[in-house]
């Protein structure tokens, strides 16, 4: 970081572009989780934010003020831009300007973050018809089309009924469940423990005690003849269609599509894979009447993104009223 810096510093370089793309590339290589989901694509979307922002202004970084920020912003709303994406973008370049100011050597030169003013408000989330819980009919409806194809002795529509149980049980995004090798899932009981690496990189294990769930991935690995890659390297989920290679690792854009040939069946709308957290998130509110335990099942860091999955307030479930009444005399209350 000190070299580059001193690059940008040295005033023969300040109008050097490639001594700006190489301090945007160092940022963007310090501030991404390797672990994370795809990180390539991580470091590439940072460094096109960024480096999109000095093709408009033209400057140099400690000639950037607050006027620039506002009119890059003001430029991708213009066009048409999603205020998340919008704000995302503003918060990049406002992180770089911070790594900037902490070297010892540019921070002589950057005596405050010019992005920090001209942020735009962080978007609100929101649920469309795509998103929101399937109801309890949409969700039996779907599984029963599905189930009815599996005791046809489809194996395709048996690692499907296994996919969708999963994902409606455990709550499990997309790509944490479809990406599972044999090594992430351990039997336990009648249940199992599910290995995965969750958003942000970082593995985590779930208790998933619900015996139909591995009654069904146990008769879909024998189905399929694969009843030994438990415990393996390989991928739980492979392809058994004419599409794709039998063998192959499952992509979730084909179980995607699979799943609304089903929903169609079925006579559901808009079915997505996502919906089925949704529909987590929902009874798992409505069972516990609590956000607060909706949070920490739907593993997300923020409370506020716990609003969008549960659509009605939570009401918190009385446990006690009943007790502290038996303990009032008979006297007090109403015959």
């Amino acid at each position: 970081m000190s070299d580059t810096a001193l690059q940008l510093a040295a005033p023969a370089e300040r109008q050097d572009s490639v001594a700006l793309r190489n301090a945007i590339r160092v940022w963007a290589d310090g501030t991404t989780n390797k672990l994370a989901h795809n990180p390539e694509a991580l470091l590439r979307d940072k460094r096109t934010a960024v480096e999109s922002f000095f093709q408009m202004a033209g400057k140099s970084p400690e000639g950037v003020d607050v006027t620039d920020v506002e009119t890059w912003r003001r430029r991708m709303e213009e066009q048409g831009l999603k205020p998340n994406t919008v704000y995302t973008r503003v918060s990049l370049l406002a992180s770089f300007f911070q790594w900037l100011m902490r070297d010892p050597v540019l921070g002589q030169h950057l005596r405050r973050n010019p992005v920090r003013p001209a942020m735009p408000k962080r978007p609100q989330s929101y649920q469309t018809e795509a998103t929101k819980a399937y109801t309890d009919e949409e969700m039996n409806a779907l599984l029963a089309a599905v189930r009815a194809e599996a005791d046809d002795g489809s194996v395709k529509a048996m690692r499907d009924y296994a996919l969708l149980l999963i994902y409606f049980l455990s709550g499990l995004r997309r790509r944490e469940v479809i990406s599972l090798r044999g090594r992430d899932v351990e039997l336990k009981g009648e249940g199992m423990v599910i290995n995965y690496r969750r958003k942000g990189g970082r593995y985590q294990g779930r208790d998933l005690l619900e015996s139909s769930a591995v009654r069904a991935l146990l008769s879909y690995l024998e189905a399929s003849g694969r009843s030994d890659v438990l415990g393996s390297e390989r991928p739980l989920w492979t392809r058994h269609d004419r599409a794709g290679k039998a063998g192959a690792p499952l992509c979730s854009h084909a179980f995607a599509k699979n799943l609304k040939a089903y929903a169609k069946s079925a006579g559901v709308k808009n079915a997505r894979i996502h919906r089925t957290r949704h529909t987590f998130g929902r009874l798992v509110a409505e069972q516990t009447g609590s956000l607060i335990e909706t949070q920490d099942a739907l593993d997300h860091a923020n409370l506020a993104t716990t609003r969008v999955y549960v659509e009605r307030i939570v009401v918190k479930k009385d446990k006690y009223s009943q007790g502290i009444a038996e303990r009032m005399n008979r006297g007090v209350l109403p015959d």
